[in-house]
């Protein structure tokens, strides 16, 4: 099975699973999610605040837009 295979396997399973447990979580934010953490799944330890500071600015977005913040 190639790469792209997988991820798009293993991101329709999130989608799936967030459709039946979470309907009100927009596919998007899932779908932003997902690449961030796929884009910094092979980071060195010392790097993972990247994906820390990424995933922190996203749900900041998502939770600034659904409180009408910004």
């Amino acid at each position: 099975m190639n790469d792209e295979l997988e991820t798009e396997m293993a991101l329709a399973a999130l989608l799936a699973v967030a459709l039946a447990e979470a309907p009100e979580l927009p596919q998007d934010l899932l779908r932003k999610a997902f690449a961030i953490q796929k884009r910094h799944q092979f980071d060195r330890e010392e790097q993972s605040n990247a994906s820390v500071q990424d995933m922190q600015s996203l749900i900041d977005a998502y939770v600034d837009t659904q409180l009408g913040t910004k």
